[in-house]
C-alpha cells in the first residue's frame, strides 16, 4: 500500500469507533463505513473533518471523501513538479478544490490504493485540466483591472457578474498531477 493512502486510512480509522469497518468505496468516495450504525448519535461530520474527510450518509453508512486538507499537504510536500503535466498544472497549486477535483482526488487514491483505473484517472484528470485551463482563459480575475476604456461609472451588468464562478477554476488539479504522476511511479 502506498504511504499517502496508508496515511488517509490511519486517519479515518482512528475517528471511527472500534469494530466499524473502513473500506475502499466502490463509488466517487475514497472510503465507506458502517460507524453510524455502530453509534448513531454520534456527529460523524464533525469527527471526520477533524480528521481531514467530508462525509455524506446513506443507509446506515458514511461515504468519505479527502477534505482539502489532504490535497494541500500533497502539494507543499512537492513544491517542485517532478514532470511536465505537473509543471503544467502548477499554476493551480494553493487554490481552494471545488468538488470535482476532490471526487478526482478520491478516484486517484483509489486507483493508488487498488491499482486499476490509473488510465481511466489520467483522462479524467487531463480532460478536467483542459476545462479549467480554457475558463481560466476565458474570464479575468476577480481583481483585475477594467478594460482600458471601461466606464468606472456604469455598475457591471448583473448577469456577467453571475455568470462567472466566484472563483476560478482547478484548485486541487495540482494534487492530482501528482497523484498521476505516483500511479505512473507506483505501478511500474
Amino acid at each position: 500500500m502506498h504511504d499517502l493512502c496508508r496515511a488517509l486510512r490511519a486517519a479515518a480509522a482512528a475517528a471511527l469507533p472500534a469494530g466499524a469497518f473502513l473500506r475502499r468505496d466502490r463509488g466517487d468516495a475514497l472510503f465507506v463505513t458502517d460507524a453510524p450504525r455502530i453509534d448513531p448519535r454520534a456527529d460523524w461530520a464533525l469527527s471526520l473533518a477533524g480528521a481531514g474527510f467530508l462525509c455524506a450518509g446513506r443507509d446506515g453508512l458514511l461515504r468519505l471523501w479527502p477534505d482539502a486538507i489532504w490535497l494541500t499537504r500533497l502539494e507543499q510536500a512537492c513544491p517542485d513538479p517532478p514532470d511536465d503535466l505537473c509543471a503544467g498544472l502548477i499554476r493551480f497549486r494553493g487554490r481552494a478544490p471545488d468538488a470535482e477535483s476532490l471526487k478526482l482526488f478520491a478516484l486517484g487514491l483509489r486507483c493508488l490504493d487498488g491499482g486499476e483505473g490509473a488510465e481511466r484517472f489520467d483522462r479524467l484528470l487531463r480532460r478536467r485540466a483542459a476545462v479549467c485551463l480554457r475558463q481560466n482563459r476565458a474570464s479575468p480575475p476577480p481583481n483585475a483591472d477594467p478594460p482600458v476604456g471601461a466606464s468606472l461609472r456604469r455598475p457591471p451588468d448583473a448577469a456577467a457578474c453571475t455568470a462567472r464562478p466566484p472563483h476560478p477554476l482547478g484548485g486541487g488539479l495540482y494534487a492530482c498531477a501528482l497523484l498521476d504522476h505516483e500511479l505512473e511511479v507506483y505501478l511500474q
